[in-house]
């Protein structure tokens, strides 16, 4: 009969909702004094219980006044499993105070229960109320000063910076700027740079290209004409086959387009004065490349 009536009690205990199991409570605060009217205060609930239970977030203070001199501003809750079968609910609280002391004392932020749920049964942990120091901004009674500005303390000096660093760095990066434009300058043509040698074969290769994208007799004959003319004022005067290499020798940056150039002049005898057996014809796109890398050499060259 015992045994019977031990064993129904254990199945009555173990068939009933275990509660929420609470293990801790602590608050930890920033500071407990020290505090002015207007200033906000910080702290943060540490609650430790079983994973199983579940915090009632109906039961979490709301923001809002909690006295004359307390506002509650902010609630803010992180929920995080720290194991063996246990979780951490940070929550973080945010007052503010309005209290105007007239000298030191003590204020007390009141505590406030939550409620915890496990399998239909609730546990309340409690918050504990905890202290604060209040100052006040002034003095009541000050001593007696016959100036009344000598209640204010004196503005802070201006701190003189040392200004050499900041200097030094302005004058590189002035320079590195100077360097960069005269770079640009000397590139594109501007003053000072605009009575450098003319970039003939830059000039012809911009001709020719819009040249080049018509396919009728005139437009190659155009683009043949524009490249010879190239050539003749790079020479300071008119070059034919039989001088290219003269101007060549005076002109050692194209010597690396010899071989092109006499293909040039070979279709242009072929095309303006019909001598067949000059050589084989320089289709448009190989005059385009010619004018371009002539133009390229030239560049380099300043």
């Amino acid at each position: 009969m015992r045994a019977a009536f031990f064993a129904l009690s254990l199945l009555l205990a173990l068939a009933a909702p275990a509660a929420a199991e609470v293990k801790s409570v602590r608050l930890y605060a920033d500071r407990s004094f020290g505090f002015f009217v207007g200033d906000l205060v910080t702290a943060r609930l540490e609650i430790i219980a079983d994973s199983a239970s579940r915090l009632q977030t109906a039961s979490l203070p709301r923001p809002g006044a909690l006295d004359y001199w307390l506002d509650l501003r902010d609630v803010h809750v992180r929920e995080q499993p720290i194991g063996d079968g246990l979780t951490r609910w940070d929550i973080e609280l945010v007052y503010q105070l309005f209290y105007v002391a007239l000298d030191v004392r003590n204020l007390q932020i009141p505590p406030f229960p939550l409620r915890f749920l496990r399998e239909g049964e609730s546990e309340i942990a409690r918050a504990p109320a905890w202290t604060i120091g209040v100052s006040p901004l002034r003095e009541v009674l000050p001593a007696r000063r016959d100036n009344p500005t000598d209640y204010m303390r004196a503005d802070r000096g201006v701190e003189q910076g040392d200004a050499t660093t900041p200097a030094a760095r302005a004058g590189i990066f002035a320079a590195l700027a100077f360097g960069a434009l005269a770079l640009v300058a000397h590139d594109r043509g501007w003053p000072p740079f605009h009575r450098r040698r003319a970039r003939v074969f830059a000039a012809a290769a911009r001709r020719i290209a819009a040249l080049t994208k018509g396919d009728g007799e005139a437009s190659r004959r155009a683009a043949m004409l524009a490249l010879h003319r190239a050539i003749d004022e790079a020479a300071g005067r008119r070059i034919f086959a039989e001088d290219l290499d003269a101007f060549l020798s005076s002109h050692a940056e194209f010597a690396s387009v010899k071989e092109a150039l006499g293909r040039f002049f070979n279709s242009s005898r072929a095309l303006f004065f019909g001598v067949a057996d000059a050589g084989g014809d320089l289709a448009a796109t190989e005059l385009l490349a010619l004018a371009k890398t002539l133009a390229a050499l030239e560049r380099s060259v300043g």
